[in-house]
């Protein structure tokens, strides 16, 4: 079976658990920057400090990647909806157990 994506809906891109994947990966990423990559800048900070700069870091990288990811959708909407160029296409094969 041939399949096209026509559209991607932004409200289920922004209220999926796409935007949780990318904010715990943002946490990660925040963690290991701060905590785990040794940093000069970071040594006279307390705990709650260097916590509180893991939350801003990646309530910030959540942000810009969720920024971003929506204007690559609008872009992908704008070019195969208004402008008629073709679609993601892709074939599925059902298989038999």
């Amino acid at each position: 079976m041939k399949l096209e994506i026509k559209k991607i809906s932004l409200s289920s891109l922004i209220f999926s658990g796409f935007s949780l994947v990318i904010f715990f990966t943002a946490l990660v990423l925040g963690f290991l920057a701060i905590f785990v990559i040794p940093n000069p800048i970071w040594i006279p900070v307390s705990f709650f400090g260097k916590l509180l700069a893991v939350i801003l870091y990646a309530l910030t990288l959540f942000i810009i990647t969720m920024a971003y990811v929506i204007f690559l959708v609008f872009i992908y909407n704008f070019f195969v909806g208004v402008i008629g160029m073709k679609g993601i296409r892709f074939s599925i094969e059902e298989v038999e157990e």
